[in-house]
């Protein structure tokens, strides 16, 4: 199946001892937010008494897709596997997970194309071996979504788990394959929700389609006790009322400034009574404006509403990044500046290490729960012809991606946009323009 003896060893990487979970190729536990289309799986809260438990940041991931990139083998085939593990909740099999169905079909068509078999199969068969074990063995019951990347022969394992749906896919080729990763970096920025009203503040953080309660940052006001209406005491307690408030919103303020560096997040929310909403929003620090951008609003929630009232805000914030991010690009590159637009020009780019952002058009089709689990790298020939022929086939998102965190660039993912699809599905903005 892989011609050749040619081998790239991931530069500055120790393979762990083979059969090891941990080490580079260990297990990391990320979340993935399903294609737009998909329904919103509601999370559980947790409550936390300061920093979050929750997966991995965007950051780390990016680390784990830039180690991914450097392996390159054509000696040993690398297996890349995202499923959606969602038990069947009705039909003849409820609780069957079809995915795997999927799972087994291709793994048999891969090593029905071996021919004569020697230490590339070997590898394949030792991986195949662990990933069935891996699912009826190991995996978390309350699991979504699943991504392996493995090689027996590189000592290569690698383990994504999600809350929330992959696109089926199950690839084998010389490099792992990297655009679902990609995207779900891109779409499960960490945010930071705030709640308050006048009786107290509460936080929480999201990343990966996963919440749970931060620190609380205090209460608000206390009982009023008996006093008078009107006079000298209504006043006394009104501006006693006044200044807890004020208290209250400096202390969230501080709250969130902290929980927003040490959670690495990108997003920020607001939710809760409005006056005082707006009173908070006036306080959050500069430097905690600059990072997360524009500041999401919403209105009062209880702990079981709060996913559900901050989802739609979150996914608005990320549309107009997304649309913005392209038209920049776009702009740019017509205007002969440090924009680039079409497969070929950004491909090169990014060779160059001249990308900043890469800018790319999602995977065609529905969201996963209207996909009957067929394995996604075959979506682009189920496409009519002209659009096939314009849009970014899965192979080369793959390649870009993997170029784009071999580079430190980051990348973008838009489900639609007509000037994006006009260019071939991929655009980007640069660093730098070669001469």
């Amino acid at each position: 199946m892989h011609q050749g003896r040619e081998f790239r060893e991931p530069s500055g990487l120790l393979p762990a001892p083979r059969g090891s979970r941990d080490g580079w190729h260990g297990t990391a536990t990320e979340a993935a937010r399903p294609d737009r289309h998909a329904p919103r799986r509601r999370s559980t809260l947790a409550r936390m008494t300061e920093s979050t438990n929750l997966t991995p940041t965007s950051d780390e991931l990016r680390e784990t897709m830039r180690r991914l990139a450097e392996v390159e083998s054509l000696e040993f085939p690398i297996l890349s596997i995202y499923l959606d593990v969602r038990p069947e909740a009705t039909g003849e099999s409820p609780g069957r997970r079809a995915a795997f169905t999927v799972l087994r079909d291709r793994l048999n068509e891969i090593e029905e194309a071996y021919g004569p078999r020697g230490d590339d199969y070997a590898s394949f068969a030792l991986d195949r071996e662990r990933i069935v074990a891996f699912t009826e063995q190991e995996l978390d019951p309350g699991t979504t979504g699943l991504a392996i990347f493995a090689c027996s022969g590189l000592d290569l394992w690698q383990v994504v788990t999600a809350g929330v749906p992959f696109r089926v896919s199950v690839g084998v080729g010389p490099r792992a394959e990297l655009f679902q990763l990609a995207r779900l970096v891109d779409e499960h920025e960490t945010v930071v929700i705030a709640h308050i009203d006048a009786g107290g503040a509460r936080i929480w953080v999201e990343r990966h389609g996963q919440i749970a309660e931060s620190e609380s940052p205090g209460t608000g006001l206390e009982g009023s006790g008996r006093a008078r209406k009107g006079g000298w005491s209504q006043a006394r307690y009104q501006r006693r009322a006044d200044n807890q408030v004020d208290a209250l919103v400096a202390e969230t303020a501080a709250t969130i400034e902290r929980v927003v560096e040490s959670e690495d997040a990108r997003r920020l929310v607001l939710a809760g009574e409005e006056t005082v909403v707006a009173r908070l929003e006036e306080a959050v620090p500069q430097p905690i404006r600059q990072r997360v951008g524009e500041i999401g609003r919403a209105g009062r929630a209880s702990d079981a509403e709060i996913d559900e009232l901050v989802a739609p805000v979150v996914e608005r914030l990320e549309a107009q990044e997304g649309v913005a991010l392209v038209e920049e690009a776009l702009g740019l590159a017509k205007a002969g500046g440090l924009g680039v637009a079409g497969p070929g020009r950004t491909r090169r780019l990014l060779e160059m290490g001249a990308v900043d952002t890469l800018v790319l058009l999602g995977l065609p089709g529905g969201g996963p729960e209207s996909q009957d689990q067929q394995d996604a790298r075959d979506l682009q020939d189920q496409l009519p012809g002209d659009e096939r022929r314009s849009g970014v086939d899965v192979e080369l998102r793959n390649e870009l991606v993997r170029l784009a965190a071999l580079t430190s660039a980051a990348v973008q993912v838009i489900d639609e946009h007509d000037g994006l699809s006009q260019a071939g599905g991929a655009a980007a903005l640069l660093r730098y323009r070669p001469d």
